[in-house]
């Protein structure tokens, strides 16, 4: 299940001062920021977006502050969100160490920021890049429990093979621009796993 990264290993030789220290709890941090102030203040939010059209009017800061915004949900669902992303981005950060994970995140923005503007649409915050580091934790640690619910201990890899149905169903389903979304999140993971996965599949037939 480890990841096929030879080519970051030899970026990181050449460009490691590049990492960025502290990636989780600084998108943890903004993100609890973030979700506070846009409880008080709903439109808030719209000023991080990613926006093809604010973008190219100059708003630049939107191809990084997209990363930022929480799925809309309840002061609950933001604390627990918050809990799992930090949860989830430690667990990279120690495995991989700070310029893997760096490389990782910021392959999922580079390509969600083409995404958008190719299809001109906007792209509702890093669900998707979330989603695809929720993957890579599971493709890294497949035997790892979590508690689903708080009380159902269930295995990285069921979650895993459950996450990726969805993303196959809501790919069938849904229109280009959500194609678009859910392929340029996804693109780290496919990028650092993917060469994996088509060995086991081409052994396996």
């Amino acid at each position: 299940g480890a990841m096929d990264a030879d080519w970051v290993d030899r970026l990181e030789r050449r460009f490691g001062f590049l990492s960025a220290p502290g990636l989780p709890g600084f998108l943890t941090g903004m993100t609890a920021v973030c979700g506070l102030l846009g409880s008080v203040k709903p439109e808030f939010t719209s000023v991080l977006d990613l926006d093809p059209s604010a973008l190219v009017r100059g708003q630049v800061w939107r191809a990084v502050t997209f990363l930022f915004v929480p799925p809309p949900v309840t002061a609950l669902g933001l604390l627990l969100w918050v809990l799992l992303l930090y949860a989830l981005l430690q667990a990279l950060e120690t495995s991989w160490g700070e310029f893997k994970l760096t490389v990782f995140l910021a392959l999922g923005s580079i390509a969600s920021v083409l995404g958008s503007l190719a299809v001109w649409t906007p792209f509702e915050g890093p669900f998707v890049i979330t989603l695809s580091a929720f993957l890579a934790f599971a493709r890294l640690m497949p035997d790892r429990e979590l508690l689903v619910m708080f009380v159902l201990p269930v295995k990285l890899r069921w979650l895993a093979a459950l996450t990726a149905l969805w993303v196959g169903l809501k790919f069938a389903t849904t229109d280009m621009p959500g194609r678009v979304q859910l392929l340029a999140g996804l693109l780290p993971y496919l990028v650092y796993f993917g060469p994996g996965h088509w060995r086991e599949l081409r052994s396996a037939l």
